[in-house]
């Protein structure tokens, strides 16, 4: 009888410790699993926006469809559960030592991504209309580099025409975008909003520098180019190639899809695709001078060790160097604009949920 009480308590105690533990392991899931989802999809979903950009980059270079499926949501469950038991027999003849224990437990984590396409309306806002001319001055207000965002953003300004498909920019373009950005540097560019009946009322000001000075020179310069009278130190910006009175600068903004084009000709195709007509060739004439790239995409037959970004596409790799500064940047830069033109509601579109495991 001694035995079999001994057997009775042992087994009430292990079988109490055994579902103190599981109830304790039932209590909660951890607060550092946020910390931990976070950083890992946000990293993730960073690297796949930047591989989808560069790869209808490099499609629009073939003349190929771009396909863009955001990431509208990503739902992340945690389950813990578990059960414990535990049972004695009394002692017999044949087997005097009979205990019985038993535990199980379990740990589920079922992430749920939702995949949105960007069709119809949405598509139409924010890849095909150009961006609006106020949000050039303001991305200098900004902080952004006057070189940056023309060259990447405005197709003409005034009639000076932007780089276009592989044929260089018009010397005054350059000339302008120089001067801006040291007059930028210098904090002598600002913006102001005035409302009008048309719907318009933003107005860029340079301040005046004194004359003589390099500052004043590039202010003189500036207003030279554009078509500006002398004490002219604020004009209103307008869309349009060419503008409709002297206080007017007529600001002609590229849309992402031309954007994304023209980056597509800083690619560096393979010999087979330069030849046999696979790709986009540039519109530059004999003559003409060849137009700097914005952004370099290197091409090869294998993945490369240590890019930025690389996607494959028909047979080869197409990747920007984690080392080349100035494409990164101006990648960084394109994916910031997409931001910007993705305006107004949200409209329904289809829309494709996808566990993960």
């Amino acid at each position: 009888m001694k035995t079999t009480h001994t057997h009775r308590l042992l087994a009430s105690r292990i079988m109490g410790a055994v579902a103190l533990l599981v109830l304790a392991g039932c209590a909660s899931v951890s607060p550092r699993h946020v910390n931990t989802d976070r950083m890992d999809y946000g990293q993730v979903i960073a690297d796949s926006w930047k591989r989808q950009t560069l790869m209808n980059v490099v499609r629009l270079r073939y003349a190929d469809a771009p396909v863009f499926l955001d990431v509208s949501s990503i739902i992340n469950s945690y389950t813990v559960g578990g059960n414990a038991n535990a049972g004695a027999t009394l002692p017999s003849s044949t087997n005097p030592d009979v205990l019985q224990l038993g535990a199980t437990g379990n740990w589920s984590n079922t992430p749920t991504v939702t995949y949105q396409p960007l069709i119809g309306d949405r598509f139409t806002r924010a890849m095909l209309q150009p961006i609006p001319p106020a949000a050039v001055f303001q991305l200098l207000q900004g902080g952004w580099g006057a070189n940056l965002v023309f060259r990447t953003v405005v197709g003409s300004v005034n009639g000076l025409r932007n780089t276009s498909l592989g044929v260089a920019a018009d010397p005054g373009f350059d000339e302008l975008t120089e001067a801006l950005s040291r007059i930028q540097r210098a904090g002598n560019i600002g913006i102001r909003v005035e409302a009008r009946k048309d719907g318009g009322g933003i107005l860029a000001v340079i301040r005046r520098a004194e004359s003589g000075t390099k500052l004043g020179e590039d202010s003189q310069r500036v207003r030279k180019l554009l078509g500006l009278g002398e004490e002219v130190s604020e004009f209103e910006i307008a869309y349009g190639l060419i503008p409709r009175n002297p206080n007017e600068v007529a600001v002609l903004t590229r849309s992402m899809m031309e954007i994304m084009l023209q980056l597509g000709f800083g690619i560096d195709l393979p010999a087979a695709h330069t030849t046999g007509g696979r790709a986009l060739p540039g519109q530059r004439q004999t003559g003409d001078a060849q137009a700097a790239p914005l952004v370099r995409i290197r091409s090869g037959t294998e993945a490369p060790a240590d890019a930025y970004a690389a996607v494959p596409y028909r047979g080869y790799w197409y990747w920007i160097d984690d080392s080349d500064i100035a494409s990164k940047r101006m990648f960084t830069f394109l994916m910031i604009l997409f931001s910007l033109a993705e305006t107004g509601q949200t409209s329904a579109t289809p829309v494709v949920t996808v566990p993960s495991r």
